[in-house]
């Protein structure tokens, strides 16, 4: 897609975008560890010092001063430190959003940027913090464009993507990337990067369009290019094995066996 398009595409989704304002707070935070849990509203920190671990969707990081941290609506997260105070930091949480879709489903970049100088940063924080307790109208415009210009700073200094593919054009193209690489990576991550998509707004959008899950679907195409490979080659079911993507022939043989009724080699006999 070329800049034009990509620009175009990304505007359409920004024309929608709803913001809501909930809190701003800073300081030294006690009992700051927290076990694993399910974010339910997006929060940014902004690091003034300390370290500290946070685990989001399984991946580890290890923040650090200058350091601007997001954790989307609906990560999952835990927080870890060796002192109950680990960080001196800004906090804010919001909503930010267009049809039900979260701004951070659809741009994607890292969750953890660092800044050369957070003067900046600073006093975007600084301002939310004195405008969340006005209530004049002025205030309210201010207050959002204030944190719009928060997830910009902070999207400008990341190395991001946004999905390029419109929504009727996703079935046909994993279909296809799925059908192209039957013998290689099929995960979960690899399928969503390849979309430029989060993978919980991935596994939302191929169910509507395919009605089962990612693990499901390729599972069948793989059983389906097997039964083809069966009637039509003479290749030997270990080529097969490896030419479909399976891990063995033992799993293969029995997944197949559940799909079709039959062994791989009865299934030849009967059908070749």
């Amino acid at each position: 897609m070329d800049p034009h398009n990509k620009n175009q595409l990304l505007n359409q989704h920004l024309s929608k975008l709803r913001t809501e304002f909930i809190l701003i707070d800073h300081g030294l935070c006690p009992d700051w560890s927290r076990g694993e849990h399910r974010r339910r509203r997006n929060t940014i920190y902004l690091i003034l010092d300390g370290k500290g671990r946070i685990t989001i969707d399984g991946k580890e990081y290890f923040p650090k001063k200058n350091d601007m941290v997001l954790l989307p609506k609906d990560s999952i997260v835990s927080l870890y430190s060796e002192n109950e105070t680990c960080y001196n930091k800004y906090w804010c949480e919001f909503l930010m959003h267009f049809d039900g879709i979260s701004l951070f489903d659809v741009i994607k970049f890292p969750y953890v940027v660092s800044l050369d100088d957070i003067t900046y940063a600073k006093s975007l924080m600084d301002k939310l913090d004195s405008l969340h307790l006005m209530t004049d109208a002025a205030s309210a415009l201010m207050l959002n464009a204030a944190l719009l210009e928060l997830v910009a700073l902070m999207l400008g200094n990341a190395g991001y993507a946004v999905n390029e593919l419109k929504t009727d054009e996703f079935a046909e193209h994993i279909k296809k990337y799925i059908n192209d690489n039957l013998d290689g990576d099929l995960s979960l991550r690899s399928l969503a990067d390849e979309m430029c998509f989060n993978e919980r707004y991935f596994i939302s959008l191929f169910k509507r369009h395919f009605s089962t899950t990612p693990a499901k679907y390729i599972k069948t195409t793989r059983l389906e290019a097997a039964k083809q490979l069966l009637l039509y080659t003479d290749n030997k079911a270990v080529y097969i094995v490896n030419k479909i993507g399976y891990s063995n022939i033992q799993k293969f043989s029995r997944d197949f066996r559940e799909y079709t009724g039959f062994s791989p080699s009865e299934f030849r006999k009967k059908f070749k």
